[in-house]
């Protein structure tokens, strides 16, 4: 092993041991430990190009990295995934060859480039399941064009709606979902590389050229704020949240409604459990922990924003502890997404009760009102009252909507001062959850070719956001080989060492250890 006084210099003796793991990353660094491989190759590749460092140094280290790259051991008694780096480099080419690759760069500015790298790569998974997600919302949404529902607002039956308008709005959630990520992945593909512990260095350093190398359109400029910034970790931890915000509502939905006293929904087999003692039971158990576990990552989140607010500038130990509860939250939300959308996708609707509901609870009250408003030119107001004076009556005497008759709707108009004749076929039609949906026809309404054209659109945006998704890891998955090509041209690199390199994986990779 290197011994200590090379990472820890001449200033102060190491850390005891406890120390050192009181303070130690190594239990997380495993999400970030080949990116920190890919920004050492970047540096090294820059160094060269400047001649800051010769070719065949280079070369030496460039051989020590790029085995890394294929997997590592991140060694529990050192600080940090950085030390487990320099400690291979160094036990291989020696201090006097090796120790060159730290010329101009710091950990700081290491870290914050590798915390952004894999941020990318976690908003694009994340992202990746919020269309898969959508997808199936939109699958549900088109086979129930025409099955009404009630809609609700305090938990009451408001006005008759669709299942395929419902659905919609939660797909217009995580859809929303989506392009807060893309938001959040423009602000993180800025590269700290080059910001060094935060003055920059006095090296000619070329910061475009590695931020270029790691997949990033930009520099970030200010290196005090290059190094210290985790604005990017909490917007992530953020979006996250929201996910699990999404889920959660959905979840209390599907709680409610495979409930006997809704019966509108059944949750497959696979995402449901009985009791230990009452056979009758089907629970919703996937649902009621995804709705629980929602409270984890908003807690995630305002940990990960308490740690920032007290801190001082620049750079801080601390920063090191915003880190687990930002990646934690992501995680927890791809598990939630992914195991909700096989709930989702499996559920079985019960048509018929649900159109039941929408009739039975006099949702259709509303567009009563409003064609008293249109036949007699009243006021909303008065149309209002008498309305709700038929309904009071009907409720009192346990009539359904079917039974409510012309003449009881002329009595409460005539209390409330207005004499009006209503023949049967108006007050069916606007009694009749069918012709109230077919009426509203405004954008964005329940209406079938309303919700028809929601879901067409939609549907083309799904498509486009594919796209982009596509272009985003594209690029992710390109950074080895251009970093690859970029040590060929430099002469840094063998050329029979190809192949070993574009065999390193981008996305997820989990740990670092793994061959």
């Amino acid at each position: 092993m290197v011994e200590l006084s090379l990472m820890w210099g001449a200033r102060a003796k190491a850390p005891s041991t406890e120390a050192t793991q009181y303070i130690s990353s190594i239990s997380f660094d495993d999400r970030i430990a080949l990116d920190v491989v890919r920004i050492n190759i970047a540096h090294l590749l820059m160094l060269v190009k400047q001649g800051i460092i010769g070719k065949d140094d280079g070369r030496a280290i460039y051989g020590v990295l790029r085995r890394l790259l294929q997997g590592f051991e991140l060694k529990r008694e050192l600080e940090d995934v950085h030390m487990c780096i320099e400690e291979e480099v160094i036990k291989e080419v020696g201090a006097g060859i090796g120790g060159k690759l730290h010329i101009g760069k710091s950990r700081n500015d290491q870290v914050a480039t590798a915390l952004r790298m894999r941020a990318k790569r976690f908003v694009v998974e994340l992202a990746s399941e919020l269309l898969k997600f959508r997808e199936v919302l939109l699958g549900l949404s088109e086979r129930h064009v025409d099955t009404a529902m009630p809609g609700y607002t305090h938990l009451q039956h408001a006005q008759p709606v669709t299942l395929a308008h419902y659905l919609l709005a939660y797909h217009d959630k995580f859809e929303r979902d989506f392009h807060r990520l893309l938001d959040v992945y423009h602000r993180i593909d800025e590269s700290p590389m080059g910001s060094a512990a935060l003055a920059g260095s006095s090296f000619n350093l070329d910061r475009e050229y590695v931020a270029k190398l790691l997949g990033f359109s930009r520099v970030q400029e200010n290196t005090i704020d290059a190094v210290s910034d985790r604005d990017f970790m909490i917007e992530t931890a953020f979006a996250a949240a929201m996910v699990m915000a999404h889920l959660s509502e959905l979840a209390e939905e599907l709680i409610l409604w495979s409930s006997w006293e809704f019966g509108f929904a059944e949750l497959p087999d696979a995402y449901s459990s009985t009791s230990s003692i009452m056979p009758q039971k089907r629970n919703p158990v996937v649902a009621e922990v995804v709705r629980a576990r929602a409270s984890h990552v908003m807690g995630m989140l305002l940990s990960a924003l308490d740690i920032l607010r007290r801190l001082p500038m620049s750079y801080n130990l601390d920063l090191q502890e915003v880190t687990p509860p930002v990646w934690l939250s992501v995680e927890e939300a791809l598990r939630a997404l992914k195991i909700m959308r096989g709930a989702v996708e499996g559920l079985e609707f019960d048509v018929k009760r649900m159109y039941e509901a929408a009739e039975l609870g006099f949702s259709t009250a509303t567009e009563l009102a409003n064609e008293l408003v249109k036949r007699f030119n009243l006021s909303f107001r008065i149309a209002h009252r008498i309305v709700g004076r038929m309904v009071k009556e009907a409720v009192d005497r346990g009539l359904s909507p079917r039974e409510v008759t012309p003449q009881m709707l002329e009595e409460a108009a005539r209390q409330e001062g207005v004499a009006i004749k209503v023949d049967e076929r108006l007050l069916r039609d606007c009694l009749s959850p069918e012709v109230c949906i077919a009426r509203c026809k405004v954008v964005g309404g329940p209406s079938r070719g309303s919700v028809s054209h929601m879901i067409n659109r939609r549907r083309l945006e799904l498509s486009r956001d594919l796209e982009v998704l596509l272009g985003m890891k594209k690029a992710l998955e390109e950074i080895d080989v251009v970093m690859e090509s970029e040590a060929k041209r430099l002469e840094v690199a063998r050329v029979e060492g190809g192949a070993a390199l574009r065999q390193a994986q981008v996305g997820g990779e989990g740990d670092p250890r793994r061959p």
